[in-house]
């Protein structure tokens, strides 16, 4: 009897000192939550959160979470690509760039025969065929399928023509005197042509096809063909050598500037050589071109050039 008044009195003295938090309950009679745990270690810089909840039975739970921070950064010393976006790895890059394919270039070089076809009637039928050599350069725009491009030409050529057996009239100086000066006006007499010279700078804008697909280097694996046209001018020199037929021992030299313009069309044939694509074919072309060499005859002339070509495409 004694021991269980000294037990219900300490239990008295307990709740008037402390309460009933004093023995892990709370007043509506459950279990009162205990402070949270210190914070573990979360790596330098990462903040700690305050519990979000507990439970009533199972005691405390605490969610530790890492505030969101930047970016990963780039390493140092890079930049994101211009053309892929943002991503430092380049994520979108696997497919074309642009709206249109690529860009190549070639060269390549032409010879063969020059018909001479019309123009001034009397200086036209006094001059063979002749031979043209021809080299230059093209930008090529692909199309995205690849299969036709448009292109720029540019490039140097080369005409020579033998003259016929055919006596033309054209001005020539009068004599001069034993001081250098001439005797008189210009004056016409009668010369055979020995031969034309013409040097042209030669520039141009025309269009491809490929018939066997794509004909970029990279993307073709086997022979292919391609067709094109073309439409362009030309800028030179020239001069011809006249034999005058009083003294076939001399002759006279007449020079010039000249202009033109041609039409051409061309069929080539094709061999992927792994890095770069060797072509070869042959191309007809028209072209008309003004001269004044053989005054007063018309000089201007209209030409065929039969062509064979050989080039390569990188």
């Amino acid at each position: 009897m004694a021991a269980q008044r000294i037990r219900l009195g300490v239990v008295l003295a307990g709740v008037l000192v402390g309460g009933p938090a004093a023995f892990g309950q709370s007043g509506s009679g459950q279990a009162a939550p205990l402070p949270p745990p210190p914070p573990t270690s979360l790596g330098a810089g990462t903040p700690y959160l305050a519990p979000l909840s507990s439970t009533g039975t199972g005691g405390p739970t605490t969610t530790l979470t890492a505030a969101p921070g930047p970016a990963a950064a780039l390493p140092p010393g890079s930049v994101p690509s211009p053309w892929c976006g943002a991503s430092p790895a380049g994520a979108g890059c696997c497919g074309p760039v642009g709206a249109n394919g690529p860009v190549t270039y070639e060269l390549y070089a032409r010879t063969g025969p020059d018909l001479v076809i019309g123009g001034g009637h009397v200086f036209a039928g006094a001059l063979h065929t002749g031979w043209n050599v021809t080299g230059g350069g093209r930008s090529l725009f692909f199309n995205p399928p690849g299969d036709a491009a448009w292109y720029l030409d540019l490039g140097l050529g080369f005409t020579y023509n033998r003259g016929a057996d055919r006596v033309i009239n054209v001005f020539s100086p009068a004599p001069r005197d034993q001081q250098g000066q001439l005797q008189g006006p210009d004056e016409i007499h009668p010369f055979r042509v020995r031969d034309l010279f013409r040097t042209t700078f030669n520039y141009a804008v025309g269009r491809f096809w490929w018939l066997n697909g794509p004909g970029y280097v990279g993307a073709e694996s086997d022979w292919n063909s391609r067709v094109g046209l073309d439409v362009g001018g030309r800028w030179g020199t020239n001069h011809v050598n006249l034999i005058p037929v009083a003294d076939p021992s001399n002759y006279l030299r007449r020079g010039g500037v000249s202009q033109g313009v041609f039409l051409g069309a061309s069929w080539d044939w094709e061999k992927p050589m792994g890095g770069w694509v060797l072509f070869g074919g042959v191309r007809a072309e028209w072209g008309y071109t003004w001269m004044n060499l053989v005054p007063p005859q018309d000089g201007d002339l209209q030409d065929v050039h039969l062509l064979m070509t050989v080039g390569w495409r990188f």
